[in-house]
């Protein structure tokens, strides 16, 4: 009878996990903020994404499609690795298709502001791995319409926002069992100064340098690359990140610093470990509206 009962509990909880696992990578939870600030002259409405890494809801997305266009935003902000740069078992061409033909969907319907992550960057970094160029899947990615921040920025008059990307560079920033101090200078060589007169935001795909984000002057910042933490446990957070480090300090959700907001998504695909557990595939919308 113990064994049989055993049986009936593992039985239980392997189906049980099985249809978390199945549900959060399959389905995609939508989350609000407000952030409200003078600078900012008319309302606007944001949807981010980070972390697809070339998956696909539905034939061509159309389920990503329409789950965006439902939320009528007027600008789309992808925060890194919309593509896949691991041969994980993983079409990894077909991952740039994959994004090319999601920017390309998005960008006829809405602007759409391109950050990079780190996928996007290994293939400059390591271009011996790949059967295309750095510069080739850049130019796809420019010519489906998006307005690319390779540490680069573009300015909403309307709005009266500025929105920056800043792709991490040298590469040990990204070192996996390190923890480097990512200092303001550095940014500041890397994307100049923020506008004081105007909402500032800043797409930063690694959530490790909040700190220095917020001490820049980032009014937003927009952050992934952790996936939630993978598993997602009431009042700890997320479990594991990248480096890879037990429950790191910021891996999903708002935080504050300085007084300055830090968004950090929880993406939308897998690849290194392809589950995700109480941890729903991500939107994020941000409605930013003028005053105090």
């Amino acid at each position: 009878m113990k064994n049989k009962g055993l049986l009936f509990l593992c039985s239980f909880f392997s189906a049980f996990f099985t249809g978390v696992i199945l549900s959060d990578i399959h389905n995609i939870k939508v989350r609000h903020h407000v952030i409200r600030d003078s600078r900012i002259r008319k309302d606007m409405r944001i949807v981010a994404m980070s972390d697809l890494h070339g998956r696909s809801f539905g034939k061509d997305n159309e389920k990503l499609i329409e789950k965006i266009c439902a939320l009528k935003p007027d600008a789309v902000i992808t925060a890194g690795d919309i593509m896949t740069a691991k041969d994980l078992g993983i079409d990894i061409a077909g991952s740039v298709d994959v994004a090319e033909h999601l920017l390309m969907e998005l960008a006829a319907r809405f602007p759409v502001y391109f950050g990079m992550g780190n996928h996007e960057s290994r293939v400059d970094w390591m271009p011996w791995l790949f059967d295309f160029t750095y510069e080739e899947m850049m130019s796809r990615f420019e010519k489906s319409g998006a307005k690319i921040l390779d540490n680069d920025s573009a300015f909403i008059a309307e709005n009266g926002v500025k929105i920056f990307g800043i792709n991490i560079s040298p590469r040990h920033y990204l070192h996996k069992r390190t923890k480097e101090y990512l200092p303001v200078k550095d940014m500041n060589t890397m994307i100049g100064r923020p506008d004081k007169d105007c909402f500032n935001i800043l797409i930063a795909h690694d959530p490790e340098y909040l700190p220095s984000y917020a001490a820049w002057g980032a009014d937003l910042s927009l952050s992934g690359h952790y996936h939630g933490g993978i598993m997602r446990l009431p009042l700890l957070g997320g479990v594991i990140s990248p480096k890879p480090r037990l429950f790191p300090d910021y891996s999903g959700g708002m935080f504050n610093i300085r007084k300055k907001h830090q968004l950090v998504l929880c993406g939308l695909g897998v690849h290194t470990l392809p589950v995700r557990v109480f941890n729903p595939a991500e939107l994020m919308v941000v409605d930013l509206k003028k005053g105090e």
